[in-house]
């Protein structure tokens, strides 16, 4: 199959019609949660304020001007309505009408809004003062080393919202090039150095107040998040041209020697778990891609169309057009029943980089 005219058409005229139209709800302007399988909105589900930013960051890298004007309409929706007027702080949980259910002031969910401004910077918006908003908020969850999971400090500690920090904080330099965006990346970047990532290329997940490892009952291993590491790294490298001085060839080859019998990843390794999701395969394709494109693929290690003709056959060939399937068995056994909007941005942007041979996000 030629992914390579396919895969345009796919994005252009069915997912981003898709999403930008059944996708939204048009009482309240909000992206739904999910669509189920035959496209209809699961409008009873809770919404998650990140699902408003990450819309907004994949309409925004649209070309067409009205997914643009969609992409600012959600992000608006973000600064405006998604601060508790009571606590101040920003939302992670709404209710189906959009009402605030929690607001813990979330480091993930921060990294979203970050990143979905750069991309309407990126496209000329002015979001200057939305940004020296967002770091004002962000400052308050800043610790000695990293920030805080939220307002409160919950622990344990996690590496998965630095992850993004870390991307959000490449996407801003990269716009930008301000260096405060580069040192924050690099503080991101020194801690999956140091504290994430292992002798032998696993990525833990859970830390203590002092970015002590948890126990292994404790403990958990993302191949998916192994993967992107890999494709945030090679992204940081080519926005600032510095070396991460990280050994992505033992981070990959910790990330393959994790996939089952079909070539995919499982959710969850050490042991593998019996679920794949959706979306660690997109971060399987954009770190073969990279890889690829580094010169630095392993001898037996899967070529980006490899990957990519299982994530279609798998995953993305469905009878709703632009739609996936979101969770399988390790068999291959069907196990959802809708698709998390929240997902289109992990397919958006490996799409874009297996396009652009890794190139371009």
């Amino acid at each position: 199959m030629d992914f390579k005219t396919l895969l345009p058409t796919w994005l252009q005229d069915h997912a981003l019609p898709l999403w930008t139209g059944a996708g939204m709800d048009g009482a309240t302007g909000t992206a739904w949660e999910a669509l189920d399988h035959d496209g209809v909105p699961c409008a009873d589900m809770q919404r998650r304020l990140r699902v408003q930013a990450r819309q907004a960051y994949c309409f925004a890298k649209s070309e067409n001007p009205a997914h643009q004007a969609l992409a600012l309409r959600l992000f608006r929706f973000a600064m405006d309505h998604g601060f508790d007027s009571a606590s101040g702080n920003l939302a992670a949980r709404l209710a189906p009408d959009t009402s605030i259910l929690t607001a813990p002031h979330d480091l993930y969910d921060l990294a979203f809004v970050l990143l979905a401004a750069s991309a309407l910077r990126a496209i000329g918006v002015d979001v200057a003062a939305d940004l020296e908003r967002l770091e004002v908020e962000l400052a308050k969850l800043k610790a000695p080393r990293g920030w805080y999971e939220n307002a409160a400090r919950d622990l344990p500690r996690r590496q998965n919202p630095h992850m993004h920090m870390f991307e959000a904080a490449t996407a801003l330099f990269a716009i930008t090039g301000k260096r405060r965006f580069r040192e924050m990346a690099e503080e991101c970047l020194g801690l999956f150095c140091n504290v994430f990532l292992t002798e032998d290329g696993r990525v833990l997940e859970y830390f203590a107040e002092d970015w002590s490892p948890l126990g292994a009952d404790e403990q958990a291993v993302e191949p998916g998040h192994m993967a992107e590491w890999v494709y945030l790294i090679d992204r940081y490298e080519q926005v600032t041209g510095r070396r991460a001085d990280v050994r992505t060839s033992t981070l990959y080859g910790a990330v393959l020697a994790r996939r089952d019998i079909t070539g995919l990843l499982p959710d969850r390794a050490d042991p593998a778990s019996e679920t794949r999701r959706m979306w660690p395969q997109t971060e399987l394709l954009k770190a073969a891609v990279a890889m690829a494109r580094r010169g630095e693929t392993p001898e037996g290690a899967p070529s980006p169309e490899a990957v990519m003709s299982l994530m279609w056959e798998q995953y993305l060939d469905t009878p709703v057009a632009g739609g996936w399937y979101d969770k399988r068995s390790g068999t291959g056994v069907l196990l959802s029943d809708n698709m998390p909007a929240s997902t289109f941005y992990h397919i958006l942007v490996a799409l874009r980089f297996y396009l652009s041979d890794g190139t371009s996000v």
